[in-house]
């Protein structure tokens, strides 16, 4: 169902939630609902939620939220009735990001407890003989994807394109080939999966 761009204006919401969930997914269609459709309602919460003036840094994240477990989001909006998709998103978004900002606050104050953990867990080895310290044992109990991230991200010092290699077959995206995508899009993304595996990180050590 490939069209050209200015066509996207005239499709209908069940037209619009067709097209994201189509496989193999059209690129420019993506790109056009959460570039442009998603624009008004990201810009909001860009500037009242994280004080800041551009919606692009939330992409990345917004589309992991809506196409995880198989555009779940997408398909629960099949199930109401009344609001229109775009209202309906934008109020999902909203919860969505506010989550995240209270999930932020709180690994700022774990971090505050622990002000180190990048540090000590870049210098740390699992080869070292002397007894572990509490980061890696935090580290120790994470999930084998937020293990992958930090081991690249952070002890090997690695940018997000030079581990996208690695990280992207554990990321849920419709795009098997990160290279198919931006940079800036594979950047925004593998960052934000990254910030997520130190909160767990915080939240582990909050835990001993």
């Amino acid at each position: 169902m490939s069209m050209r761009p200015d066509k996207y204006v005239e499709l209908s919401d069940d037209e619009w939630i067709t097209l994201l969930m189509v496989t193999p997914p059209e690129e420019r269609a993506h790109r056009y609902f959460f570039e442009v459709k998603c624009r008004t309602f990201l810009q909001y919460i860009a500037s009242t939620i994280f004080g800041s003036d551009d919606s692009r840094e939330l992409i990345g994240d917004f589309y992991q939220f809506l196409s995880q477990d198989d555009w779940h989001v997408l398909r629960l909006y099949k199930k109401r009735n009344g609001a229109s998709l775009g209202s309906y998103l934008s109020r999902c978004a909203v919860h969505h990001f506010m989550a995240i900002k209270k999930r932020e606050q709180e690994s700022r104050d774990i971090s505050m407890e622990h002000p180190d953990i990048i540090k000590e867990l870049s210098l740390f080895t699992q080869d070292e003989e002397s007894e572990q310290p509490p980061v890696w044992e935090a580290f120790s109990r994470l999930s084998e994807r937020d293990q992958l991230i930090l081991r690249h991200i952070v002890i090997e010092g690695k940018s997000a394109l030079e581990a996208a290699d690695a990280i992207w077959p554990h990321v849920k995206s419709d795009n098997k080939d990160w290279r198919t995508l931006s940079p800036k899009r594979v950047q925004d993304t593998i960052s934000m999966l990254k910030k997520r595996a130190l909160l767990a990180l915080s939240l582990e050590l909050k835990k001993q």
